[in-house]
């Protein structure tokens, strides 16, 4: 047992494997980085109460380690201690005025609260030539909220483009790698893959109706994945697990490193992808119950329809969507690092076009297991489209389950943490139409921006 390994294992998402390591190298309880890990390991797995324990520990041993305040305080906001969180992160200020992981941290939970002297100081990181590139990109996004906040349009945008390349280059072989394989490698199998050893009466989830939540970030998703769970069904939600794409990835990987641009038709193994698509479900305690339903809102898996029926031949797809234009500047405002497609307009755009062209193929092939959420609709008509995206998951519809922002037990690891807490509002449609000018040059190739 080595604390390499068991750094493997977590970062492959084998978080039972990561466990059983880091237990067994735990002998004096006194280690840092053990107790570090145990603490994000029982995170993921959604074991609040035994990660915080964990977090106790790290802070006993260091009780100056910025790393175990910041986990902490994103612990609360995920579930939904905003006040907690807030006084968290300004532990961390206590401790390093100068940690832009704070500020960014306490602008995603109340944007208002940072002041003037606060972008003094963020600024001052901005301006510092030592700066990390993660200090750089960090800072540049707060300053361009604040541009934006003081209606000053360019150099809002100015802040953000930098911001975005920044954050490319920061995991720069992974966003490359990352772009040939939503460009070109998933494009090249999404249809054309031959599903061999394929045992059918083994299906492991054979009985249960999983609900994928599918589309583009800022499409509502989170929304919908809320108001599901918390119907009277006590459905479990793995989030944006990836562990399907994972599988996927798992078979197309020596693809996604070759130079091969010839393409032919992929023989994708069944058995291999449900093994290894139940090993990451099954640690979860909460699919040891005896569960019909769970949700997993990963977004991308409107690429993996085919490939999750290979396995779930009664899984159903909710798909979340809105006003084309206003996802390219919802998305282009956000700063979602781990999404290599969204640090320019350009790239967002393609990946938008390359989404349509699939959702279109999916849904011409399965009519009947795929269902449209428009935002809009949700948003301006909640109980009427709330109850039809209940009837085609099978559900049982209430009224409770448009209370959702009441839930103590909501765990929202989003962007949409904050906005979710509250009530349904109807839908801005002027909210991002001052910013449709960012892609007027690409209307004469994609003609359903014009």
């Amino acid at each position: 047992m080595s604390l390499d390994l068991g750094k493997k294992f977590l970062s492959q998402k084998n978080f039972k494997d990561a466990e059983k390591i880091f237990l067994d190298l735990n002998k004096n309880n006194n280690n840092f980085e053990i107790n570090y890990n145990l603490a994000i390991i029982n995170f993921e797995l959604k074991n609040i109460k035994k990660s915080l324990t964990f977090f106790d520990k790290c802070k006993k041993i260091n009780p100056k380690s910025l790393n175990t305040y910041l986990k902490v305080a994103y612990l609360e906001q995920s579930t939904g201690d905003i006040e907690k969180s807030l006084s968290t992160y300004l532990k961390v200020l206590d401790i390093n005025i100068r940690d832009i992981r704070a500020y960014y941290g306490i602008f995603t939970l109340k944007p208002n609260f940072l002041k003037t002297s606060h972008f003094k100081i963020i600024k001052q990181i901005n301006d510092n030539p030592n700066a990390n590139i993660l200090e750089k990109f960090l800072s540049e996004f707060l300053l361009s909220k604040k541009e934006k906040k003081d209606r000053n349009f360019e150099k809002e945008l100015a802040f953000l483009n930098n911001s975005h390349s920044l954050c490319f280059d920061f995991k720069k072989n992974y966003n490359l790698q990352s772009q040939k394989y939503y460009s070109k490698v998933i494009l090249d199998h999404y249809n054309q893959s031959n599903f061999i050893e394929n045992e059918k009466k083994d299906h492991l989830f054979n009985d249960i109706s999983p609900i994928f939540i599918i589309g583009l970030p800022r499409s509502g998703s989170t929304l919908v994945e809320a108001i599901i769970t918390s119907s009277e069904n006590n459905i479990p939600s793995f989030g944006e697990s990836a562990f399907i794409n994972m599988g996927v990835i798992n078979q197309l990987s020596s693809k996604i490193l070759l130079n091969d641009e010839k393409q032919e038709i992929f023989n994708f193994k069944v058995n291999e992808f449900k093994n290894f698509v139940n090993k990451k479900y099954s640690q979860f305690s909460l699919i040891e119950k005896d569960v019909n339903y769970f949700v997993d809102k990963s977004l991308e898996n409107f690429f993996n329809i085919d490939f999750i029926l290979s396995i779930f031949p009664k899984a159903k797809f909710l798909h979340c969507h809105r006003n084309l234009k206003d996802s390219i500047v919802g998305i282009y405002q956000s700063l979602l690092p781990d999404l290599s497609w969204t640090h320019s307009i350009q790239n967002i755009i393609t990946y938008i076009d390359n989404y349509r062209k699939i959702i279109k193929y999916f849904k011409k092939k399965y009519p009947n297991i795929i269902h449209d959420v428009s935002l809009e609709n949700l948003t301006q008509n909640k109980e009427k489209i709330s109850k039809e995206i209940f009837n085609f998951c099978g559900l049982k519809w209430d009224t409770n389950v448009l209370e959702f922002y009441k839930r103590d037990d909501l765990d929202i690891r989003t962007t949409s943490n904050i906005q979710i807490r509250n009530k349904i509002t109807s839908y801005n449609t002027d909210k991002y139409s001052k910013y449709y000018n960012l892609f007027k040059d690409y209307q004469y190739k994609y003609p359903w921006l014009k």
